[in-house]
């Protein structure tokens, strides 16, 4: 999953789009792209600590995580359905067990051609 981080969204749309009507996008890019504002937002150090462990662990359900991060339940839970829900990780069923897990590599452009206002 890339993550590219631009000063302004509405620039980088504007470019993007400039791009397509020019015909020189070759091929859309697949993964998120937000704001430094916003990727502070999401990468929370309590969500980074979150992410390492379910790379490091994939087989752990969501209460072992919870137990390892020394938190409760309820917050590893909630954190782990906002990373799935903007794709950063999925969610398996296995033995009525939640399992976490990432699917793709996280790759964060901080440098993006997109990025100046």
């Amino acid at each position: 999953m890339k993550i590219k981080i631009v000063e302004s969204l509405t620039t980088y749309n504007q470019e993007l789009q400039e791009k397509i009507n020019q015909g020189t996008l070759k091929q859309p890019e697949a993964g998120i792209v937000m704001t430094p504002e916003t990727f502070a937002k999401v990468f929370s150090p309590e969500r980074i600590k979150l992410l390492q462990r379910i790379h490091k662990n994939n087989l752990k359900n969501i209460y072992q995580l919870a137990k390892e991060l020394h938190k409760p339940y309820e917050v590893v839970f909630r954190n782990i359905k906002y990373l799935d829900g903007i794709g950063l990780i999925k969610v398996s069923d296995k033995e009525d067990k939640k399992i976490p897990h990432l699917d793709e590599k996280l790759v964060i452009d901080f440098f993006s051609q997109f990025a100046k206002a």
